[in-house]
């Protein structure tokens, strides 16, 4: 039997915005999720923040120019639903399995993002939704 990826659980999604200080507000605002920090994340690209909303999280991402990923993709798309993160233990050993099924990867190491080490999975391989993995730091 082959090996698969297996998920600990939805860790958040990803939502691509323009202004992160007015989205943030508006969850704040229209669903009472509490105050948090934003990060500059140069390397990728973003100001982004995590929110609690319930049970899961939301990633708010602004790009930090139009030709980011982010900014290049809120270029063709619009604002919303950028990826979905799922929790895993042993990132680099999930890699190494989704590798071995043939799904497409983006990150072929693991690499530090705002929740935790992270890599992504191409969404071609994916049915169109850019999957990100996630191993939460202890």
């Amino acid at each position: 039997m082959a090996e698969t990826c297996t998920v600990n659980y939805i860790d958040h999604v990803g939502v691509a915005v323009k202004d992160i200080d007015a989205a943030l507000k508006l969850f704040q605002d229209v669903f009472g999720t509490p105050p948090t920090r934003i990060e500059e994340l140069a390397d990728q690209g973003v100001r982004a923040t995590l929110i609690q909303v319930g049970q899961t999280r939301l990633e708010l991402l602004e790009p930090l120019s139009d030709d980011s990923a982010v900014g290049r993709f809120i270029q063709r798309r619009g604002e919303g639903l950028h990826h979905l993160a799922l929790n895993v233990d042993d990132i680099s050993g999930k890699l190494q399995i989704l590798d071995s099924l043939g799904m497409r990867l983006i990150d072929q190491e693991p690499r530090e993002g705002l929740s935790g080490t992270i890599a992504f999975v191409h969404p071609s391989s994916v049915f169109g939704v850019l999957t990100e993995l996630v191993e939460s730091q202890p």
